[in-house]
């Protein structure tokens, strides 16, 4: 007997709560298209249903995940891509596209539509981009998960359901920068390495490091190291170990009564003056005054 294709999906309301929280979802829905199935299944509203002759501009975001089948995605005249078990993609607005299965093998498909200002600025600032709409999950079972708990709140419907799907969309975005993270070149002696790196700089961050030994002693290249830690972190090596120093200090300030001076030299900085410059460089206030103004809240 030939399978019969399945679908659920639901469109949210929006309120003004959801809205003033920054994030929230529009659509959500999975649906088993079985080979030879007409897609996409008839039902969606409009703005949203499509066919392959015409394809589609979203008003919003979407999130599409593949678990199973093959298909293809066109985004723009320019760009078209085989998509395979494993692939996410995410769609911007206002950006044609189309995409279908392949007839011969179906696909099981995911997918969540969100937007707000939150999304707006991760556009703007280029965390999400057309530049690489398609990606190839590193994690899988991460990811499945987040929408198989996604699935279960729309059919519970709980108060603030549209809080816990923002937050769901958030991590679902988070795993798919962090990909974006890893670049194609890099090798994996040197995401190993630094790995390695930030476990040892958090646990020894009042050591004094020199960060091209570190790298030599890890085994790769200053200028890999360097260039691979940034992509993971958005922070070079030392700017790294100067924000958990700065970080333990405020801690140390809040929870101690420990000088100045003292609280510079167990989070590393043999110089308290440089110390208080920084601090009040990053933080627009003294340690002193911090810890007077924490103390007085």
């Amino acid at each position: 007997m030939k399978s019969k294709s399945t679908t659920f999906y639901r469109y949210l309301p929006v309120s003004s709560r959801d809205e003033k929280w920054g994030l929230y979802a529009t659509t959500v829905g999975e649906s088993h298209i079985a080979p030879d199935a007409v897609y996409p299944p008839s039902g969606h509203p409009e703005g949203y249903a499509f066919d392959w002759q015409h394809g589609r501009i979203l008003d919003g975001f979407q999130l599409v995940y593949i678990s199973s089948g093959r298909g293809r995605l066109e985004w723009r005249p320019d760009f078209s891509v085989p998509i395979e078990p494993g692939h996410v993609f995410l769609l911007l607005p206002g950006v044609w596209h189309r995409y279908a299965p392949d007839p011969e093998s179906g696909w099981h498909e995911h997918w969540i539509g969100f937007d707000g200002d939150m999304a707006r600025r991760w556009l703007e600032h280029q965390f999400v981009s057309a530049q690489h709409p398609v990606l190839r999950l590193q994690a899988e079972g991460a990811v499945l998960a987040i929408f198989s708990r996604v699935m279960q709140a729309v059919r519970a419907n709980p108060p603030a359901l549209q809080q816990l799907l923002a937050g769901a969309t958030a991590d679902l975005l988070g795993q798919f920068y962090s990909m974006l993270q890893t670049p194609p070149t890099a090798a994996a002696t040197q995401v190993h390495a630094v790995e390695r790196a930030i476990s040892r700089i958090q646990e020894e961050f009042a050591s004094q490091f020199d960060m091209p030994c570190l790298a030599r002693e890890l085994g790769v290249s200053y200028s890999a190291f360097r260039s691979t830690f940034a992509a993971h972190t958005g922070l070079s090596p030392h700017q790294y170990l100067l924000e958990l120093r700065l970080a333990r200090a405020r801690n140390l300030l809040d929870e101690t009564a420990f000088s100045v001076k003292e609280i510079a030299v167990r989070t590393g900085f043999t110089d308290e003056h440089y110390f208080s410059r920084l601090f009040r460089q990053k933080l627009k206030l003294t340690p002193s005054d911090w810890r007077k103004r924490r103390r007085e809240s």
